[in-house]
């Protein structure tokens, strides 16, 4: 799986989320697998930063580590500092810096996701126990995420 279908397929994912769940939407993992991909709800998500790195290291080391899981994708809804609603959309794999994007809520669903870019420094740092838990998936082979 390239990079560019990490970013598709967690794009999907979110499409369905969107289309499945009553807003506002929960907090959810990507994880893609040879057979299935997985999408998991995470209930209750935590608003700080370090509560949300807690709760995402607890997730990657019972969900990640031992299927040695080498990408993932988080989705979230969020509010935007001028108003309005977005579904944000973050990914990343083994070797790989986190991107991200985000498509605004639009009358029954999603309208078409922003340009993606590379999480700036300092952004959204509770997704490293998931970038941890991918870096740690084993050696890049030729089927990795590149």
């Amino acid at each position: 799986m390239t990079l560019g279908e990490l970013a598709d397929l967690c794009r999907e994912a979110a499409r369905d989320l969107a289309g499945r769940e009553a807003r506002p939407l929960p907090a959810a993992v990507v994880l893609p697998g040879e057979e299935t991909t997985e999408i998991v709800t995470l209930p209750g998500f935590p608003a700080g930063d370090d509560a949300r790195a807690a709760a995402l290291a607890d997730f990657a080391e019972q969900r990640m580590r031992p299927r040695g899981v080498p990408c993932y994708g988080f989705l979230a809804e969020a509010e935007l500092a001028g108003g309005g609603d977005v579904l944000l959309v973050a990914y990343g794999a083994r070797g790989q810096g986190a991107r991200v994007t985000a498509a605004p809520f639009e009358d029954g669903g999603l309208a078409p996701f922003l340009d993606d870019e590379p999480v700036a420094h300092g952004a959204l740092p509770f997704l490293a126990p998931l970038q941890a838990a991918a870096d740690a998936a084993g050696p890049p082979d030729v089927t990795a995420v590149r």
